[in-house]
């Protein structure tokens, strides 16, 4: 199965939540890898309260699947919100 028949989906959710989607996006081209602990600013999404909090990673999980002639990667991205402070971002 060649690239082209790849979709990459990527879900991150609302902080303390594993059910609730923030926010949800999809690409032919992977995403950049997201690990445990990396600071996300959602400050351009939609319900944000940046720049004063942001979203820390608590957990990864990945999904893969083939269905109609495709292969689908999906990364789930479970969050807690945290202060956005200038400490923080130099740890």
């Amino acid at each position: 199965m060649s690239a082209t028949n790849v979709e990459y989906h990527l879900e991150i959710y609302l902080p303390g939540s594993a059910d609730d989607v923030w926010v949800s996006f999809q690409a032919l081209q992977p995403f950049m890898a997201f690990s445990k602990g990396d600071i996300l600013n959602p400050g351009l999404w939609t319900g944000s309260k940046a720049p004063m909090r942001v979203l820390r990673i608590l957990n990864v999980e990945h999904i893969v699947w083939e269905a109609s002639g495709h292969i689908s990667h999906k990364v789930m991205l479970f969050t807690e919100e945290v202060e956005g402070t200038r400490e923080l971002r130099l740890k």
